[in-house]
């Protein structure tokens, strides 16, 4: 073998050695939970990756009372959006979170199961048949006003 073809030979082992040693040792690594995807493509440019949020427009979700809420009224925040001046974790927040319904019922569900999972001690998860349902009862209204909107269409649901 030339000279040539073992310095070739080499340099090529080491790049290929270089590049594995590199790699995250597994694939587990690299996942994420169910729901993240979603999550951080719909919701952390506003709340941030970790849900820190970004004050002083955007409210954190990690350390919220709004995570505390049920299911459903997270999911009808997402499809209606919310305007209005709300406090979240102490901190007041004036802002328009725009409605979200473009999200399907699957990434929608999903995002929140995300949510309660990660930041709330809630052990209840949303189907997708829950959501079109959420949706379907949903139809036609305008964002919530504020906290006191939430509570008043949480109070007219069965």
């Amino acid at each position: 073998m030339s000279t040539h073809c073992k310095q070739t030979l080499f340099i090529t082992l080491l790049v290929v050695v270089g590049l594995t040693a590199c790699q995250p040792e597994s694939d587990e690594e690299q996942s994420l939970a169910p729901g993240q995807e979603p999550y951080l493509r719909y919701c952390a440019s506003c709340h941030g990756n970790q849900g820190q949020g970004r004050p002083p427009s955007f409210p954190p979700l990690a350390g919220s009372e709004w995570t505390e809420l049920a299911p459903e009224g997270l999911a009808a925040i997402v499809l209606l959006g919310l305007r209005g001046e709300i406090e979240v974790a102490g901190e007041r927040y004036r802002g328009f979170m725009p409605p979200l319904k473009h999200i399907d019922d699957a990434q929608l569900a999903a995002i929140v199961n995300f949510m309660t999972a990660q930041w709330a001690d809630s052990g209840s998860e949303l189907a997708p048949a829950d959501i079109a349902e959420l949706r379907a009862s949903l139809a036609g209204r305008g964002p919530l006003e504020g906290r006191e909107g939430l509570d008043e269409l949480i109070g007219e649901r069965p």
